[in-house]
C-alpha cells in the first residue's frame, strides 16, 4: 500500500429498515382506522367472530399503551373500561357459543375506537409505530 494513503475502515452492516415515512402511506393509516369499526358492526349485527374480537382488542390495547405512554390517564380508564367489556363479549360468547354485543358495551367500545382513532392523527407515526409494536411483542391473548 502507498504511504500517503489511508488504510480503508472495516464496513459495519447495519439493518436499518426502511424508513418511518414509507413503511405504510396514508391509505394504510385510514385502513387501520377503518377496520376496527366495521368489525364493531359485524358484532353488532351478530357477526362477528374470532377474528373480529382480536381486531378490535388489539385496536384497544394500542390505544391504552398510546395513553400510558403520553400520560394520559383518564383515556387509559376509558381504554381499560372498553377492554373489560371485550373481556365480557369473549366469556358470554364461550357461555352461548354466538358472538354479541349489548348497546351499553357497542357505545363505550365505539367510542374509545374513536378517541384510538383521534390519538392516531395526533401522534406521530413513530410514537404510533412504537405503540403498534409494543402490542404484537406483549399481546397474549
Amino acid at each position: 500500500m502507498a504511504s500517503n494513503k489511508k488504510p480503508r475502515k472495516r464496513h459495519i452492516r447495519r439493518d436499518i429498515g426502511l424508513p418511518m415515512t414509507i413503511r405504510h402511506n396514508a391509505d394504510a393509516d385510514f385502513q387501520m382506522q377503518l377496520m376496527p369499526h366495521a368489525e364493531l358492526l359485524k358484532l353488532r349485527e351478530g357477526l362477528g367472530d374470532e377474528a373480529t374480537w382480536h381486531t378490535i382488542v388489539c385496536r384497544l390495547n394500542v390505544g391504552s399503551v398510546l395513553a400510558f405512554q403520553n400520560e394520559l390517564p383518564e383515556i387509559h380508564i376509558l381504554m381499560r373500561k372498553a377492554l373489560d367489556c371485550m373481556i365480557a363479549i369473549r366469556d358470554r360468547f364461550q357461555r352461548v357459543n354466538k358472538w354479541g354485543i349489548s348497546g351499553e358495551e357497542l357505545k363505550i367500545i365505539g367510542d374509545s375506537v374513536t378517541i384510538v382513532d383521534d390519538l392516531q392523527l395526533q401522534l406521530t407515526r413513530r410514537q404510533f409505530s412504537q405503540a403498534l409494536n409494543y402490542v404484537y411483542n406483549h399481546a397474549a391473548y
